[in-house]
């Protein structure tokens, strides 16, 4: 029985052979969201065109995706003294966010937020930001992070990054980075090869598949910001056969990957950045590939076709006690295990087609997320659990887009295809 999962209003929809669904409402949250007014900045010094667009308008983007607030758009009171404070609660305001922008010297300018609870009428929050005129999307980010840590006590991803593989044409793959938002593109590699398979650690170091120098490699940062150097195979070895899927370890030390050979199987295995020893976890006569690390760091998912179709596994950090995950439908792909261990995002293909689905591992169901799409392919987890990052050929080519778990707000995050294999990290 497969089951669709719509958070927010937390509706499941049993699919049963040809019948209509049936849902059930277990529980509704809308009443739970905070609301914000937020007036425009006051400007002092600058260009009111670019603060309006690049700090008041991100603001409200992030806002409004964080999922806690409901910004209040009705005709604002024109005052924003104490006595008007009984007007914004009339229109829906719990918190009253001020913005004041202004230039220091120079390229230097100071952002100014103040968020008043005007029920209380008292102030609740007041933090000043500095930075230059390009900085002020990543203010704004900022900002929406600091709101979110002051109403739930973690901070949001609005300052958030993701990595992916762009295809460039002519057989040339590079990795790419945006923020949160599809704003920020960003090079990160120019090796003017075939470049795959990016992954993050949690402290922003980034690693990839390459073929610049013929064959595949790994390659990647041994420290955050550092060069990019080749990490396996080591110096003057050869022949190790098909590399693929890298994936950071939570701890940042180790790097699963996937290792085949010439006759069309493939392992996955582990290895010590710091020492570039390699172990190998499966060892079985099919493809074992597609590794994803629980937050502990002590098991992993994977896709094998270890009993004839690929289907999602999990296994103990050193290979054993491997048992299947998924049951239903005939493919099932490139799992992503959440940041809490609660769920593991994964592709099925269903109906001539892939859709995304998240696996509960408490409750043991499989709920869809996306319908109606070309193909959605390549899920990960934004680093709050709250929505998930994928590629969609929707739109004439595989390109960027994120979901919350219902699959009602799915957003497009690039205008250009020939987009792969995102990965959503909080630090780059």
């Amino acid at each position: 029985m497969m089951f669709r999962l719509f958070v927010g209003l937390f509706v499941l929809a049993g699919f049963l052979g040809a019948q209509a669904p049936q849902e059930v409402v277990l529980s509704a949250s809308t009443s739970l969201k905070l609301g914000v007014a937020v007036p425009a900045a006051q400007v002092q010094g600058l260009d009111a065109g670019l603060v309006a667009r690049e700090l008041h308008g991100t603001l409200l983007r992030d806002l409004e995706e964080a999922g806690p607030f409901s910004l209040v758009r009705d005709a604002h009171p024109r005052s924003t003294e104490p006595p008007a404070y009984k007007a914004w609660v009339e229109i829906g305001a719990d918190w009253l966010l001020l913005l004041k922008a202004a230039r220091l010297q120079g390229e230097e300018l100071e952002v100014v937020a103040q968020v008043i609870d005007v029920k209380s009428g008292k102030p609740g929050f007041n933090r000043r930001y500095h930075g230059q005129d390009r900085v002020l999307r990543r203010i704004a980010h900022t900002l929406a992070d600091d709101l979110m840590a002051r109403l739930t006590g973690e901070r949001g991803v609005a300052d958030t990054r993701i990595v992916f593989v762009r295809d460039l044409g002519g057989g040339i793959k590079e990795i790419f980075q945006v923020d949160r938002d599809g704003l920020g593109l960003t090079q990160l590699t120019f090796h003017r090869s075939l470049t795959l398979s990016p992954t993050l650690a949690p402290d922003g170091r980034l690693a990839y598949i390459t073929f610049k120098a013929g064959g595949p490699e790994i390659w990647g940062q041994l420290k955050p910001g550092a060069a990019h150097v080749r990490l396996y195979p080591g110096s003057g070895t050869r022949n190790i056969g098909h590399l693929s899927a890298p994936a950071w370890s939570p701890d940042g030390r180790r790097l699963a990957f996937v290792q085949g050979d010439r006759r069309g199987n493939s392992d996955i295995m582990v290895l010590d950045v710091s020492s570039g020893r390699a172990r190998r976890l499966t060892d079985s006569n099919c493809i074992n590939t597609e590794p994803s690390w629980n937050p502990a760091g002590t098991q992993l998912a994977f896709t094998s076709d270890r009993e004839g179709s690929p289907q999602v596994y999990l296994m103990e950090e050193d290979g054993s006690n491997v048992r299947r995950l998924t049951r239903e439908g005939g493919y099932n792909a490139t799992p992503a295990w959440s940041p809490t261990g609660a769920m593991v995002a994964y592709v099925s293909r269903f109906e001539g087609k892939f859709d995304l689905f998240v696996y509960n591992l408490k409750d043991g169901k499989s709920y869809q997320v996306t319908t109606g799409l070309a193909s959605s392919e390549s899920p990960d987890w934004a680093p709050d659990e709250r929505r998930i990052v994928f590629t969609s050929g929707s739109r004439g080519g595989m390109q960027l887009f994120t979901t919350d778990l219902s699959g009602q707000t799915l957003r497009r995050l690039t205008d250009f295809t020939g987009a792969q294999s995102p990965r959503w990290g909080r630090s780059r």
